[in-house]
């Protein structure tokens, strides 16, 4: 069996969607072939945590090797649940982190990644590297590695890095040095996926003369999950809205809220028939929002939920709604809980803009798109979900296009992936 060195910053039992796609690459791999080592942190202070993932993850028997890490997050905080922080301390705290941190806060973790990657190569047979970013420092512990093994190496964009529209530059000369760190970490990759066509035509963009292909190998879900859960009971007979997951920059419910209470005035008589389901992490000011809505009776905030848990909500829900908003790279936003969402086959109500979120949607066919922020638009379209729903008229997605994205295929293309990067490293020797 081959072997590949994962490397993870975001892994269980880390919860939220960012670690969905390593843990489910190496819950797969060895189906076809590849056994994953995986390089990651000791768990320390993040938003929320899934003990059932890491579970999943050690009985298929996958190889975890944990390191210490030296980022800010880290040294003050012990392993606990911290609060999601308003967006406004957010964006302060990553301009400080742009000024202080090349090319973000991890850069602490290098150091000890490197030090136990290079004794986990010297130690076993590592046949390819796998460097996933967010965070970009994954990306560097690869392309050092690479410099010391020799071993080929593959790079997975989650999100862009120099276009990243979180990435705060404080002045020309940071975007420079990332520009520089991001051609020089490219220059030593064999090959590099992302996960959609807009940001594989970034990449490829910024590639430097010389430099590898890069592939598309999207987010997914897992039918295994869905399999092994049964909807949440139900007693009422309510059409219920669902959102799982956070809220970040641009992507708020005040909209999504806003709307649902001007339809209720609207429609009063709806209101005993509905309700809004949040399952996850929502801004500091959201339960406030509700409150001066007059929502309170609608909208029900569960907070965190373990991703079994999760999906049992989703599977009870009657139309799961996510928000892109506009914001610089919204068109290259192809949010994780869109396949999560798509794995249900349910429909879905999207406040997105144009760009490969809504191609996506577009194809799977059971959903209902509305500009992100445009109000009245989306009380039309919950006017349309509500009379679907009493006629019984709400669609499903089409089979076809959810079998694109079940996570085994995908681990399935990366093994041939990194097969082929494998061979041509070998010709080329």
């Amino acid at each position: 069996m081959r072997r590949v060195l994962l490397i993870a910053y975001y892994f269980p039992p880390m919860g939220l969607s960012g670690v969905q796609r390593m843990a489910k690459f190496a819950r797969y791999l060895p189906d076809y072939g590849w056994e994953p080592i995986v390089l990651t942190v000791h768990p320390g202070g993040y938003f929320a945590y899934d003990e059932t993932l890491l579970a999943e993850v050690k009985a298929a028997g996958v190889s975890i090797h944990r390191t210490l890490s030296l980022d800010p997050t880290r040294l003050f905080r012990g392993r606990k649940p911290v609060p999601l922080p308003a967006e406004s301390i957010r964006r302060r705290w990553s301009r400080l982190n742009g000024w202080l941190f090349i090319p973000d806060n991890k850069i602490g973790w290098l150091p000890p990644a490197v030090w136990t990657g290079r004794r986990l190569i010297r130690s076993a047979p590592i046949d390819v590297i796998f460097a996933s970013a967010p965070p970009a420092t994954a990306l560097l512990i690869g392309a050092l590695l690479h410099r010391w093994s020799s071993r080929p190496l593959v790079l997975d964009y989650r999100d862009d890095w120099l276009e990243n529209p979180r990435q705060i530059y404080p002045t020309r000369w940071h975007r420079r040095l990332h520009a520089r760190l991001e051609r020089w970490t490219l220059r030593h990759a064999a090959c590099v996926t992302t996960i959609n066509p807009h940001l594989q035509q970034a990449i490829a963009r910024r590639m430097p003369p010389g430099g590898p292909s890069v592939h598309v190998i999207p987010h997914g879900f897992d039918p295994a999950d869905f399999e092994a859960v049964a909807p949440e009971p139900r007693s009422d007979r309510k059409l219920r809205l669902l959102y799982s997951g956070v809220f970040y920059d641009a992507q708020q419910p005040d909209d999504f809220l806003r709307a649902l209470a001007r339809w209720l005035a609207e429609q009063p008589e709806a209101r005993a028939h509905i309700e809004a389901v949040f399952v996850g992490l929502v801004p500091p000011h959201t339960p406030a929002l509700i409150d001066r809505l007059g929502l309170h009776d609608v909208v029900t905030l569960r907070g965190y939920l373990p991703h079994r848990e999760a999906i049992a909500a989703l599977k009870a829900a009657d139309v799961l709604w996510l928000t892109v908003g506009e914001q610089p790279g919204a068109a290259g936003i192809s949010t994780s809980k869109l396949f999560e969402y798509i794995g249900t086959r349910k429909p879905i109500l999207a406040l997105i803009p144009e760009g490969v979120g809504r191609q996506v949607l577009a194809e799977y066919g059971a959903a209902y798109l509305t500009p992100p922020h445009d109000v009245e638009a989306i009380v039309q379209a919950l006017q349309r979900l509500y009379e679907d729903w009493k006629s019984d008229r709400l669609p499903s997605g089409n089979a076809s296009i959810v079998a694109r994205y079940d996570r085994r295929r995908l681990a399935g293309q990366l093994a041939a992936l990194l097969e082929e990067t494998l061979q041509q490293t070998c010709k080329s020797a």
